[in-house]
């Protein structure tokens, strides 16, 4: 299996249950940092913070992002090891039909 079909099955898997991103995804960006090599760029930054009110779908996106980046710099099994060992309980969970939308303040 390729690494492409391996994190689209990943993906496709979290979004079968509607989940996006680890609730402590910066903790799961700090784990790819730390297990880079000094002269690879660095992955792809969650979107918290600031960034929080992006949709799930967004943040779904982003968290395909760091896992291409991580297939790209020889993390990736080290990556879905990681995101497979975090309970269910501790993912953002959305619905089908909130998963496009975001929590920005309209005004």
């Amino acid at each position: 299996m390729t690494d492409e079909a391996r994190i689209e099955g990943f993906l496709n898997d979290l979004k079968a249950s509607w989940r996006s991103c680890p609730s402590k995804w910066h903790e799961f960006h700090a784990f790819l940092l730390q297990h880079r090599a000094p002269d690879q760029p660095k992955p792809p930054v969650p979107l918290i913070l600031a960034a929080s009110a992006e949709s799930a779908a967004s943040k779904h996106n982003r968290l395909g992002m760091q896992l291409r980046w991580a297939s790209s710099v020889g993390l990736l099994a080290e990556a879905l090891d990681y995101l497979s060992a975090i309970p269910v309980d501790q993912w953002e969970v959305s619905t089908a039909s909130d998963w496009n939308r975001d929590s920005y303040p309209s005004f």
